[in-house]
């Protein structure tokens, strides 16, 4: 069903959640993974007082570039170790969310795994929305992830595991058998079983 995904990182614990479903879904499919990081962008300080640490462009994008490729290095590294083949790539642009899925299309993925604050709609107005916007680019599904969902995904595998494997066969219906053996069980008028 998938054969690539694309899984945005980033250095927010939301991210942990994407990379943890995002694998999830690669394993199960043998799909591979692009792990994608989008930069961020330069924004000159403009205050009162003059800032206790200034950063010059270049200076701001070698320090977050060097950032990327230690969060790109340590996805590939969970990636590895659960077998599954992956690539990390750095992007960069004024609206992130056509960045994601410009390398989402460029790299020819067929789903955008994303990590999500569960944000309400007024923090979502003041705040902003990357996770929204991309949903209404992107020219393939988008899954959502929130934190937490590495304690779900264990959940459910403890719970159901033959429900994660592929090819699974259903279990015959053990009501219907029941049901069955008490019909033939009741006893007719007169006290005597009835006969099948």
């Amino acid at each position: 069903m998938h054969k690539k995904l694309l899984i945005v990182v980033d250095e927010t614990s939301v991210a942990g959640a994407a990379i943890v479903e995002g694998l999830d879904i690669a394993r199960t499919y043998g799909a591979e993974v692009v792990f994608f990081q989008v930069l961020p962008n330069y924004v000159m300080p403009v205050v009162d007082a003059p800032p206790l640490v200034y950063l010059s462009p270049e200076q701001h994008r070698k320090q977050t570039e060097q950032q990327a490729v230690k969060l790109l290095t340590a996805a590939a590294e969970q990636a590895s170790e659960q077998d599954v083949a992956s690539e990390g790539v750095v992007g960069s642009g004024i609206d992130a969310a056509e960045c994601i899925a410009n390398a989402a299309t460029e790299r020819g993925c067929d789903m955008i795994v994303v990590g999500s604050h569960g944000r309400t709609a007024l923090q979502r107005l003041i705040f902003g929305s990357i996770v929204t916007r991309l949903i209404t680019l992107a020219p393939v599904p988008v899954l959502v992830c929130k934190p937490g969902a590495e304690r779900r995904a264990a959940a459910v595998e403890a719970v159901a595991p033959a429900a994660t494997k592929k090819g699974r066969e259903r279990a015959p219906d053990k009501s219907t058998k029941s049901a069955k053996a008490a019909k033939t069980a009741r006893p007719a008028r007169g006290g005597k079983p009835a006969a099948g």
